[in-house]
């Protein structure tokens, strides 16, 4: 099993006005510090959300990012987790992958969804209809031009006539191809047509880990040897356990909250009226069986150790930071942010290698 961080792309508070010019460029140079930081402690990757047409999100291209991180950076792996390609021009997308992947000498991996935020495609003028038929065809011609291959292209929203990428990608025959779901059905077939699975959203322990084992069995008999499976897990780090959960966790349940307001098709949103501090209580627990964890180090190895018994992932993902809620307990300070890093670098990871 590896492990990645994810440098997350917004900060601010939720539903604020955009950032200042100073604003965005400290956030920038957080997110690419935090993934140099990541790197001198261990980790194995750094992952990168894609966020858009939001106050708090004030580094909205992950591509521009992973290009500066790759730049900064020797060893990890950068992924996206996941890009929405149907935002994109597909061969124009297929360009900016291939340069990030050379210049991170064969280093990136293309992590991508069909997404559940109607504001995204609205935002680039895409339809939202159809964007599952739409995806398929992006996916198509990337991996004509990831071929290298000079090919024609003639589907009901995209049309090349003999084109040709280049320069191609540094990995041969292609960069990997991540596709992130939490459906079942069409969306999951696509994932297991690719190289791996990404399931940020993890209904109950017991029902994710017969569904990763069946998925991870129908991947092998479709000869897909080399498949990876992508989780992640979300919360904080300290040495206080009650004290680590009263300041961190109201703010993961303000970032659950903020999908139900918006009515997003995520299936992140907590149950209950989390106004109320029992209702509120309640999901919080809800979250921590599954999806987040407030500990000491030894309760997160004790955690992912239970993860790679009954999971066995390829890579765990671990997030620290959401949005400021704007009220409430003390916001991490970027100080703070990278000293939680370093504590998953010197106390956590080696305990798991």
């Amino acid at each position: 099993m590896q492990f990645a961080y994810m440098a997350d792309t917004h900060f601010g508070v939720y539903d604020q006005e955009a950032p200042s010019p100073p604003q965005a460029t400290a956030a920038f140079e957080q997110v690419v510090e935090e993934a140099v930081l990541a790197e001198q402690m261990g980790f194995d990757g750094v992952f990168l959300p894609e966020r858009h047409a939001r106050g708090e999100t004030f580094v909205p291209s992950p591509l521009i990012a992973a290009a500066a991180i790759a730049a900064r950076t020797s060893r990890v792996r950068i992924a996206t987790t996941v890009l929405l390609p149907t935002l994109y021009n597909p061969m124009h997308l297929a360009e900016q992958v291939a340069m990030i992947d050379n210049l991170s000498n064969g280093r990136f991996t293309l992590g991508v969804g069909v997404g559940y935020h109607e504001d995204y495609h609205r935002f680039f003028g895409v339809p939202w209809e159809k964007r599952g038929k739409r995806f398929e065809e992006v996916l198509a011609v990337l991996r004509l031009a990831f071929s290298g291959q000079r090919f024609s292209f003639d589907g009901d929203f995209y049309q090349f006539s003999d084109v040709q990428l280049t320069p191609r990608t540094y990995q041969r025959p292609s960069v990997p191809i991540w596709i992130g779901t939490h459906s079942k059905g069409k969306p999951l077939d696509r994932a297991i047509d690719a190289d791996g699975w990404v399931l940020w959203t993890q209904p109950s322990w017991d029902e994710s880990e017969s569904w990763i084992a069946q998925t991870r069995q129908r991947a092998a008999a479709a000869g897909r040897e080399k498949w990876d499976t992508v989780l992640n897990q979300d919360g904080w780090i300290g040495d206080d356990p009650a004290a680590t959960r009263a300041r961190h966790a109201p703010r993961w349940l303000r970032e659950a909250s903020f999908y139900e307001e918006h009515d997003f098709d995520g299936e992140i949103a907590p149950d209950g009226d989390t106004t109320r501090e029992d209702e509120a209580e309640r999901a919080i627990r809800d979250f921590e069986t599954r999806q987040w964890h407030f500990g000491t180090p030894e309760s997160w190895i004790e955690r992912i150790r239970e993860i790679e018994r009954r999971f066995a992932p390829d890579w765990l993902n671990i997030r620290l930071r959401t949005p400021d809620m704007g009220h409430g307990p003390a916001y991490p300070t970027p100080d703070e942010t990278r000293e939680a890093i370093r504590r998953f670098g010197m106390d956590v990871l080696p305990a798991l290698r």
